[in-house]
């Protein structure tokens, strides 16, 4: 039938998903479909006998027959296994059926990708773009430490919820083509040819593009492009072809961001500009590093930066986590030091200067050990600290005296 016989209109095929309803192994019942990728597709989930909802990703029936496809999905099981971190998805069970249908438990994070969110706001503020990096920093160290590079970091794969203080808790996801370094004593068979380029062209590192070995120096340079992506609403390599974009990736320095929007503080530019350097010698060592870097930057930028708060998480233990994919809760922490005023070395945009309110005088507040950012309203502020203010006013008539006397000493003698 191809119309409808009652008003005329013209009928669609709609192809109904076979998993949906489905209970796997007894356990598992499929509610919905949230997501579709090239190697599967993600359902929402319930738990059967914990009525706990969860996520389960299903490798695509037509990729049950190859083999590399079955072992890459396998390897994404094991690299997300290893890692225990707030910011990265937790996974608690893989299988194969009796049918065949590979699957990943995970857990449910109630968000969206970052691609939609530049979709819609184009570019991010300069907190909230450090808050997103320090927070993906996090995941990728625990990773690293454990033996895995993602390959893969690109907005569509870092996942934020906004919260009630306006900022933003991440979830790095997707480790599909992820890869475990450790493995290579066991002697498995390799998922990659010697030159393969595997990842998304606008995010490749240049050891990628040129088929190098890789470390975790790689996914520092595509979260550097994601940063810059953040802060200036475009990418810095764009081509007609993929291939095209990889010899830019290789061989062209990236343009600056100052170069784009002027009003980014030139120690925000320097250090994207290092991230995205062509030799992984010159970056940052470590996602550790670069997230301690972005810190020191966001404390130039914006006085409102919480410098107590502890940096990368430890490992977690397995206590669940709270509801909506939100971090374990902080332990509290000891008494801060008196503040210091110090002279910003940069302001921020005009906007933020006009908006400006006195700085509070606690700090902000935190997000599972990982600073959230704070105010474009609160850039470029000093201090509004009374007390600070008279010790420059004592220290200043020291210095003066000081001068006056030596002065005199120098007529007389």
């Amino acid at each position: 039938m191809r119309f409808c016989p009652f008003d005329g209109g013209g009928l669609e095929t709609v192809e109904s998903d076979a998993f949906i309803g489905r209970k796997l192994e007894g356990k598992y019942h499929i509610e919905a479909k949230i997501g579709e990728g090239g190697m599967g597709a993600v359902y929402r989930a319930r738990h059967v006998l914990m009525d706990a909802p969860l996520a389960i990703k299903i490798l695509h029936p037509s990729l049950v027959s190859d083999a590399t496809s079955v072992a890459r999905f396998q390897r994404e099981a094991q690299a997300m296994a290893r890692i225990r971190h707030s910011n990265a998805i937790a996974v608690s069970d893989f299988g194969v059926t009796e049918d065949q249908i590979n699957y990943i438990v995970m857990e449910l994070f109630e968000g969206e990708s970052l691609r939609k969110t530049l979709e819609r706001e184009k570019k991010l503020p300069y907190a909230a773009s450090i808050a997103i990096a320090r927070q993906v920093c996090g995941a990728l160290e625990a990773a690293h430490r454990s033996g895995v590079i993602h390959r893969d970091i690109k907005p569509e794969n870092i996942f934020v919820s906004p919260q009630p203080d306006g900022s933003y808790f991440v979830k790095v996801i997707d480790f599909g083509i992820a890869k475990i370094v450790t493995d290579a004593s066991k002697g498995g068979p390799p998922l990659t040819r010697q030159g393969m380029i595997i990842g998304s062209p606008n995010y490749l590192s240049p050891e990628q593009c040129t088929g190098q070995d890789l470390d975790a120096r790689s996914d520092i340079y595509s979260l550097g492009i994601v940063l810059f992506e953040c802060l200036t609403g475009r990418v810095p390599f764009t081509a007609v072809t993929p291939v095209a974009v990889a010899l830019l990736h290789a061989n062209e320095p990236p343009p600056s961001l100052r170069s784009i929007n002027p009003e980014i503080p030139e120690s925000l530019d320097r250090l994207v500009m290092r991230a995205l350097a062509k030799s992984k010698n010159d970056r940052p060592p470590s996602a550790r590093e670069f997230a301690e870097e972005l810190g020191r930057v966001a404390r130039l930028v914006s006085p409102s930066f919480d410098p107590v708060t502890p940096l990368v998480e430890k490992i977690l233990d397995a206590s669940a986590p709270p509801p909506n994919g939100g971090p374990p809760p902080v332990p509290p922490r000891p008494p801060a030091l008196p503040p210091v005023t110090a002279r910003p070395a940069e302001s921020a945009s005009p906007k933020a200067a006009s908006a400006a309110q006195p700085a509070p005088s606690a700090p902000p507040p935190v997000s599972g050990g990982v600073w959230t950012g704070g105010s474009l309203a609160t850039y470029g502020q000093a201090s509004a600290d009374g007390a600070s203010g008279l010790r420059w006013i004592i220290a200043a008539a020291v210095v003066v005296v000081v001068a006056l006397i030596g002065f005199l000493l120098y007529l007389f003698s």
